[in-house]
């Protein structure tokens, strides 16, 4: 754990991450944003600002990975959930966590 993580590990605070690198996009005509954060576990994550529906899907697609060993590979994955089902066709949904 890093000293910044240590300032900040006290009773009443969780769930610290630090904003690490932040991208904003286009796919299609939609801008969307990414963030990748590092955890106070050493282990990075990733948000999108959307998600995708395809046309002839049932939801959005939301991937199940959580935690990642690299910043590339949090970036990889989060790419891949906006692009994986994305046909020009479908519909954006927002995100309402992605603010923080």
């Amino acid at each position: 754990m890093d000293k910044d993580f240590e300032i900040l590990n006290v009773k009443d605070v969780s769930e610290v991450k630090r904003l690490v690198n932040q991208y904003a996009l286009f796919i299609g005509d939609q801008n969307v944003g990414i963030k990748i954060y590092l955890g106070a576990d050493g282990f990075y994550q990733m948000s999108t600002s959307h998600y995708y529906r395809g046309k002839d899907k049932a939801g959005v697609y939301i991937t199940s990975a959580a935690n990642f060993n690299s910043e590339h590979e949090a970036l990889t994955n989060a790419i891949r959930q906006l692009t994986m089902f994305y046909d020009g066709e479908g519909e954006w949904r927002k995100n309402e966590d992605f603010n923080i």
